[in-house]
């Protein structure tokens, strides 16, 4: 379910299941055909949460659900992406590659700074995700469907 309302639930009741809850989602973002508004208006909340969440496991499920609903439902250019530009030097590499990817999908030139010192990271995964952000960012927005 692609709801504000049962994200919410989930969160608030955080049973055990939590990280398997979130998979369904995503398979659901993947695999589903939810509809655009409530897609956009789930991400924007998913965001915050993911932002905020502390463990690593449930982290990375929010940004798999992020990456969801930026990949499969191309909802990239109507979430406002700052909050998690703002946070990108906290998270931990796997995070990262999926914080930097989104930030690409983006299209937004304004993150271009923000990615840049990425292209200096040791971790070659995250030197390579950096790249292809900015690669994205960089193509011609024609060329996008």
């Amino acid at each position: 379910m692609i709801e504000v309302a049962y994200l919410k639930g989930l969160f608030l009741n955080r049973r055990e299941d939590l990280h398997l809850r979130l998979g369904d989602i995503g398979d659901l973002l993947e695999y589903g055909n939810p509809n655009r508004n409530d897609v956009i208006t789930f991400t924007k909340y998913a965001l915050e949460l993911a932002i905020a969440e502390e463990n690593f496991d449930i982290k990375e499920s929010l940004f798999y659900l992020l990456m969801n609903a930026v990949t499969f439902q191309g909802v990239a250019r109507n979430v406002e992406w700052d909050p998690l530009a703002d946070v990108l030097p906290t998270l931990d590499d796997a995070i990262l590659d999926y914080a930097l990817t989104i930030l690409g999908c983006s299209k937004n030139r304004k993150f271009i700074k923000v990615i840049e010192p990425y292209l200096q990271s040791p971790n070659d995964s995250i030197r390579e995700t950096a790249e292809e952000a900015l690669e994205e960012i960089n193509d011609n927005v024609e060329g996008s469907s």
